[in-house]
């Protein structure tokens, strides 16, 4: 592990003028960050690490569920959140779009345990078998000039 310490890209990215977040669509994952020019390249590299080996610890599983059940709180009240939970409930029951579209601690955690599923080796297994180079696409918008980028 390159980077072993679980905040090391968020703390390099802040400490560097930047922000980053992630959102998942209908359709894909979404990472991206922001940082000050002459701290791309060390900010790229942690970013890379992500994909490259990821620290799926059993803590942070964990916290990141608990992070999803909180955000899917906050959305309950949502008028457009709830508008869209209904136009899923009204859709084919047999279509991927059917399905809750977030999560909360009863699908994420409850559910699969009474199922005798672990999170943190269903995430290693999920990482295995979804995060590979030929799936994913990369996009990078700089001030510097491709060939620069390239170096």
């Amino acid at each position: 592990e390159k980077y072993p310490k679980e905040d090391e890209y968020s703390k390099f990215v802040n400490e560097h003028g930047g922000f980053c977040n992630a959102f998942t669509s209908a359709e894909d994952t979404n990472y991206h960050f922001d940082v000050i020019s002459e701290h791309f390249e060390p900010a790229l590299d942690r970013f890379a690490q992500f994909f490259v080996c990821p620290l799926i610890s059993r803590d942070g599983v964990g916290r990141e569920m608990n992070a999803v059940d909180s955000e899917n709180s906050k959305n309950l009240n949502s008028d457009s959140w709830r508008s869209m939970q209904l136009w899923k409930h009204l859709s084919k029951p047999d279509h991927a779009f059917h399905k809750f579209g977030t999560g909360n601690l009863d699908t994420l955690k409850h559910g699969p345990e009474a199922k005798g599923k672990d999170a943190h080796s269903e995430m290693l297994a999920f990482y295995s078998s979804n995060y590979s180079a030929n799936l994913m696409k990369l996009a990078i918008y700089s001030k510097l000039s491709l060939d620069e980028l390239e170096s």
